[in-house]
């Protein structure tokens, strides 16, 4: 005699590692989308740093030739 309880189980098993696999695919292609934001971020990083240096090496050649004039005062 067959315990009933066994294919309910056996179902539930499947159901389980079906879910699983749903889940594993599911986060590989996650992984894959947050590598290609961190991709991205890297280039505006990249971006920030070269934007930085030129406006302080603008600032600083503006300071020196004297050529910087100070911000209007608003009333």
């Amino acid at each position: 005699m067959r315990n009933p309880y066994d294919e309910q189980q056996t179902q539930i098993l499947a159901r389980i590692t079906n879910n699983v696999v749903k889940l594993n695919e599911t986060l590989l292609e996650l992984n894959q989308k947050i590598e290609e934001i961190n991709e991205m971020n890297s280039d505006l990083v990249a971006f920030s740093n070269i934007w930085n240096h030129y406006q302080r090496n603008a600032n600083l050649y503006l300071t020196s030739t004297n050529s910087l004039e100070p911000a209007a005062v608003k009333r």
